[in-house]
């Protein structure tokens, strides 16, 4: 492992109305997580988290990996102003522009609100693309449409990304879910890959931090 050594860290998940479990919940598994991610990449490496600072698990993510000393770097699916009038109310646009202050870099895609749709997809594919490992908060069931997180998880797994799965509809362990090997080729669907899904041990969240760090250095 060298000392240039990045491990970049992805967020998708669902906003307040689809996090079952609560917002406290869901922070504290994102912590765990980043924790033990951070532990196995090792005192070298530079964790970088990605977000796109929508409203529930994407700023949870944030505020979780900022106190954990991640770097935070922000790809927006349109300009700033614009995504800010998506937004509730103006306590959760105050907390966005927190966020953005505290981002080492930010991004904005050239979405337009008025196909809003098309943006999100974008956002959440370059998210997963620049990601050595997605965390996702996924409640188990189908989008709500284009661009939601079920989609961005088989996006991942179609580019063999490790995929760790913190449910928001139940309190267990996170699912580490992966890209099905040859000889599993009939599972074809996110439905039916998400049942095998391995409960994600420290041990386990360890190891992935290490292997996805080996692999950056070995195609650095």
């Amino acid at each position: 492992m060298t000392g240039s050594s990045t491990i970049t860290v992805g967020i998708t998940g669902h906003r307040p109305n689809r996090m079952h479990v609560g917002a406290d919940e869901i922070a504290r598994q994102l912590n765990l997580v980043l924790a033990t991610i951070r532990s196995g990449a090792g005192g070298g490496a530079k964790l970088v988290a990605l977000s796109a600072l929508a409203e529930g698990s994407d700023r949870l993510f944030a505020e979780a990996a900022l106190a954990l000393g991640y770097r935070l770097e922000v790809i927006l699916p349109f300009a700033s102003a614009s995504y800010e009038s998506t937004f509730e109310n103006a306590a959760r646009i105050s907390q966005f522009r927190m966020l953005l202050r505290q981002a080492a870099k930010v991004t904005e895609l050239p979405g337009k609100l008025e196909d809003s749709t098309e943006a999100y997809e974008a956002v959440g594919q370059v998210t997963v693309s620049e990601s050595g490992i997605l965390l996702a908060v996924w409640d188990g069931q189908a989008a709500a449409g284009r661009g939601g997180t079920p989609e961005n998880i088989e996006h991942a797994l179609k580019l063999g990304k490790p995929v760790v799965w913190i449910d928001a509809a139940d309190v267990r362990l996170p699912r580490l879910i992966v890209s099905p090997t040859a000889s599993d080729s009939r599972l074809t669907t996110l439905a039916m890959i998400a049942p095998r899904a391995k409960p994600c041990t420290r041990r386990r969240l360890a190891a992935l931090a290490a292997s996805v760090i080996l692999h950056s250095d070995a195609v650095g």
